[in-house]
């Protein structure tokens, strides 16, 4: 299991996608920062009271296009560096070779955690990254309700810890955030079951994200959907019932579809 692992690890890291996939979460970033946090940066020499990198990161920001751009294609972006590889894989008769020389839950599981690990970096390191940007400018200014400038209120979850220690909040919220891009992105593995098409394949986890997110908006519960609830902005009032509700459909989906693939006899595509 380990051998395979560190494998398809090496195969989702060690390509060119991973790094022009990253790229492309940055430039929004960059973008973000320039337009939002750059040219505030005389701010903090004025008289009032000082804007603070918790209010202005892209994960606090609830009123520009490039936070709500970034949370939106970031299924699309987890999916590109290994999205594929499980469809080529059994297209190329590899996957049957080593499942030959080894166990198939052992390769299996080998790609849900890949496919999982990747998904989950590639969604968390561009926040990071952003929070970086953005401290460089404006200092860690702890939040004040008072000020009525930080987008978290009271009933949302864990506002008393985003007033109390933000860091803890907002690492907490990049957790989160990568762990639900992670468990999304083995839907290119559920994918295979049902279609031939690799760009299908790829674009499986950002289908069911914009279903979603389309869907809860017809009903009009907005709060519902994942690119509402996972930013720690919190542009809607966030329920902690919901996001262990996803998360629970999502471990459990994963699960069903792990057990199918043991089961099921991998043959090579025509």
């Amino acid at each position: 299991m380990n051998r395979i692992f560190k494998l398809e690890i090496k195969r989702a890291f060690r390509n060119r996608l991973f790094a022009a996939t990253l790229c492309v979460a940055f430039a929004i970033c960059v973008w973000h920062f320039m337009e939002n946090v750059w040219i505030w940066r005389m701010y903090i020499y004025s008289d009032t009271y000082p804007l603070s990198a918790y209010e202005k990161w892209i994960g606090a920001d609830n009123a520009s296009v490039q936070p709500l751009l970034l949370y939106l294609i970031m299924p699309a972006l987890c999916a590109i560096p290994y999205g594929r590889s499980f469809y080529f894989d059994v297209k190329s008769g590899y996957a049957a070779q080593i499942i030959s020389r080894g166990k198939k839950s052992d390769y299996i599981r080998a790609k849900y955690g890949a496919a999982f690990v990747s998904g989950a970096l590639i969604g968390m390191i561009p926040l990071v990254f952003d929070f970086l940007l953005t401290a460089m400018v404006f200092p860690m200014v702890i939040p004040q309700v008072g000020t009525g400038t930080f987008p978290v209120a009271a009933m949302d979850i864990m506002s008393g810890v985003f007033y109390t220690h933000p860091l803890v909040y907002n690492l907490i919220f990049v957790l989160i955030d990568g762990c639900f891009w992670g468990l999304l992105n083995c839907a290119v593995l559920w994918a295979v079951n049902f279609v031939r098409n690799r760009f299908w394949i790829l674009l499986t986890p950002f289908i069911i994200y914009i279903f979603v997110f389309c869907m809860v908006h017809f009903v009009n519960r907005v709060s519902l959907s994942p690119v509402m609830f996972l930013r720690p902005s919190a542009p809607f009032r966030n329920d902690i019932r919901v996001v262990i509700c996803a998360f629970i459909i999502l471990i459990v989906v994963n699960i069903i579809f792990y057990i199918h693939a043991v089961k099921k006899e991998l043959v090579a595509y025509e």
